[in-house]
């Protein structure tokens, strides 16, 4: 029987590649795939390889390794495949940033609302519908994992078009489901049932339960004098290393009552209030992720992994990591149902946003891919925070196939973040940031 091939596009992420790939090695379903890291940039591809290479001379799976950047040959035959890229790069990420800041919107992250978000669609846009043709035409049928944001857009470009089962894959769920397994004293994640639902980086928590407290209205008492902070004073870094103060997430929680994703660098990007006042952002403790710590996140990464092929693998680089990749393509090797959090096209799991929008929430996994659990209505105020964005969105992925330059502007300007400009500063600033990413945009 020939191997099973996972392709991973952006194979030379030092940031995702290792754990993701470290972890199917770690599975035994799937341990003995062929991982093909395919990158433009074949020589970070090698690096990846050569690490994980050394990483299996330990573990002695029978996984074998191939960094490529020959598009063909290394999509043929593959069966799932999972994209970690983000197109243009940091110099890219630099103009979503740095031109906003032009119109007093002071992005946290910059990758998935506002103009940041809407600029890093519209630069991705013609590589992922790419993508998405080639996975129908060299892998008809090939399970895709999209870990690249804006996740919710990007997302959606590939469901339209790829013929297999498409997932899109985030940790956020995964933070607040620490800080309540370490806060309460429980021995593992699995002792809470949560009920959640909304959008990527802009999703809540309305029910969660272990089998003898009710999660949530013990938080609603405990929360009415103190904040998520003082909870639990130690902050867990995402897996990028990045801290939240949780102040924003103490401030909606007891406007609404449910819980909010706790990652505030992401939420109060949902919020104009919070990123178009500098005094705001002091006030939340909202700190801005600079392109240059991302350049020297990413140096470090790969001086790391570096290291560890001229000498030895650290002994806790071998553990497992919290990603779910590997899980999920196990349970759809062995038909084995497994239930994950997944963003993936709304058929009505989310009763009350448009059709189609990528929304997360609960999703089973098996043979037949991915089956969203019904969460039904999201409640007052919940859906008058997450509609507009669903709909601006869509507004945006729509006019990206359509090729409607006006339509993608008209999505800019009716994104909240930018409700404090006029519709002549919004179209400026788009149009600043189409001309900034003009190389990768073609269609306009």
């Amino acid at each position: 029987m020939p191997q099973r091939r996972i392709v991973i596009i952006g194979g030379g992420s030092n940031a995702w590649t290792p754990n993701i790939v470290k972890d199917m090695m770690l599975t035994p379903a799937i341990a003995d795939s062929q991982f093909v890291l395919y990158d433009i940039n074949l020589q970070a591809a090698e690096l990846v390889r050569q690490y994980l290479e050394k990483l299996n001379h330990r573990l002695k799976t029978p996984a074998t390794f191939v960094a490529t950047d020959a598009r063909a040959a290394a999509f043929a035959g593959g069966q799932y495949f999972i994209i970690t890229i983000s197109t243009g790069g940091f110099d890219a990420m630099t103009h979503d940033l740095a031109i906003p800041e032009d119109y007093g919107i002071y992005h946290t992250v910059g990758d998935t609302s506002g103009p940041g978000g809407w600029g890093r669609l519209v630069r991705n846009f013609g590589v992922f519908k790419q993508l998405g043709e080639d996975i129908n035409r060299f892998a008809d049928d090939a399970m895709v994992l999209n870990y690249s944001n804006p996740m919710t857009t990007l997302t959606q470009v590939l469901a339209r078009i790829c013929n297999g089962p498409v997932v899109g894959l985030c940790h956020g769920l995964f933070e607040n489901l620490a800080f309540l397994k370490q806060f309460y004293k429980l021995e593992s994640e699995d002792q809470i049932s949560a009920r959640y639902a909304g959008l990527n980086h802009f999703f809540w928590i309305a029910a969660a339960r272990t089998p003898h407290l009710d999660i949530i209205a013990d938080l609603r008492q405990r929360l009415q004098r103190q904040s998520f902070t003082d909870l639990l004073r130690e902050s867990s870094p995402d897996p990028m290393g990045f801290h939240s103060n949780r102040e924003l997430a103490t401030e909606l929680f007891r406007l609404t009552g449910v819980m909010p994703y706790l990652g505030d660098r992401h939420t109060c990007e949902f919020f104009p209030q919070y990123i178009t006042s500098k005094p705001n952002m002091e006030k939340y403790k909202l700190i801005r992720t600079s392109i240059g710590e991302r350049r020297d996140g990413f140096a470090k990464r790969k001086a790391g992994l570096e290291k560890v092929v001229a000498t030895e693998v650290p002994d806790g680089r071998y553990a497992k990591s919290r990603e779910t990749a590997a899980d999920i393509i196990s349970s759809h090797v062995e038909s084995r149902p497994f239930i994950d959090v997944g963003n993936v096209p709304n058929i009505g799991q989310i009763s009350n946003l448009p059709l189609g929008t990528v929304v997360e929430t609960a999703v089973r996994v098996d043979r037949n891919g991915f089956s969203p659990i019904a969460f039904g209505p999201l409640p007052e105020p919940l859906l008058s925070f997450v509609e507009p964005y669903a709909r601006t969105f869509n507004l945006g992925v729509d006019a990206c196939f359509e090729g409607d330059r006006d339509k993608a502007l008209l999505a800019l300007r009716l994104d909240p973040t930018c409700s404090h400009l006029t519709a002549d500063q919004v179209r400026e600033m788009g149009t600043r940031l189409l001309a900034a990413h003009a190389p990768f945009i073609r269609m306009f």
